[in-house]
């Protein structure tokens, strides 16, 4: 018999708040995000932009759109080395959020299916998971990136792209705005079917394969369940960007809720999400959790 609803989101609230160790990871991933963005700045800056300045002869009170002219000419020079920073900065960025991800969800899982978690099963689940993770996110986004088939005929029919732009009435952008359209339908509908992908991976031990075909099956088995804790997750979303765009109208109080906020989504929403997420996948494959009758609150 699995959990209805209400006691899934009141037992994992009574996880969540017994382990809130859980927020660690995503505390780890925001900072790492952060300390790698700033070494990439810099290394752009040494790379790209001061051997520009420093070989310049313009005098120092040019306008800054010399400036990026500069730069932009300077970029075409490196163009391949600029893409390649690109990529590598991205797939590092990818590996960042993908071992940190597998550790909150395998920090979920032990908490779970103990009562308790810790730090040390954020780094055994992470090392274990983070390639597979990595391969999981990246086939899903090149399923999600296939819906650009959509905006083909579109493109195609339009002998002239600039006509897009300036003819809004004519068949090719009605076509191209028609297929924009359907690749968001597309994108929706997958984002659900392939929404478990990241769960079935961690906590059964799956391959990047089997786990796109598990979350199907899951998602098969209970429709009704994974709409509703996407809802559940949305609703809460778009709940605090209410609030927040309510707040932001007074000008003294914009800059404080940014950090209210950023510090809510990271400590508070993220683990709670994550640990409802979990037990509900735990719960509908047939895992044999903790019993809550143990909690000691």
């Amino acid at each position: 018999m699995h959990e209805d609803m209400g006691t899934l989101l009141n037992k994992g609230y009574g996880t969540w708040t017994r382990n809130m160790v859980i927020a660690v990871p995503f505390i780890l991933e925001l900072m790492a995000t952060i300390i790698f963005s700033v070494v990439a700045v810099i290394i752009f800056l040494i790379a790209f932009v001061m051997p520009e300045l420093a070989s310049s002869t313009v005098a120092d009170n040019i306008p800054p759109e010399l400036y990026l002219e500069i730069l932009g000419s300077l970029l075409k020079e490196k163009l391949l080395l600029f893409i390649a920073g690109i990529l590598f900065l991205l797939i590092l960025f990818l590996l960042i959020g993908s071992f940190f991800e597998a550790g909150a969800i395998g920090m979920c899982r032990a908490a779970l299916l103990s009562g308790d978690t810790s730090i040390g099963q954020m780094w055994t689940y992470g090392r274990h998971h983070v390639l597979n993770l990595l391969l999981a996110r990246t086939l899903v986004g090149l399923i999600l990136m296939a819906g650009v088939i959509f905006l083909i005929p579109g493109v195609l029919i339009s002998d002239n792209p600039e006509t897009l732009a300036t003819d809004p009435a004519s068949t090719g952008s009605i076509l191209l705005v028609l297929g924009a359209i359907a690749w968001f339908l597309y994108a929706l509908i997958v984002s659900i079917l392939l929404f478990f992908v990241e769960y079935a991976l961690v906590v059964d031990d799956l391959d990047p394969i089997s786990a796109l075909e598990m979350s199907f099956v899951f998602f098969r088995k209970n429709k009704m369940g994974v709409i509703t804790i996407i809802g559940v997750v949305v609703a809460i979303s778009l709940a605090l960007e209410m609030f927040g765009g309510a707040i932001g109208s007074v000008e003294m109080l914009a800059n404080v809720w940014s950090l209210v906020y950023l510090f809510i989504s990271v400590i508070v929403i993220k683990p709670l999400t994550t640990v409802w997420i979990t037990r509900m996948y735990m719960d509908r494959t047939g895992k044999d959790l903790y019993s809550f009758d143990m909690y000691a609150f």
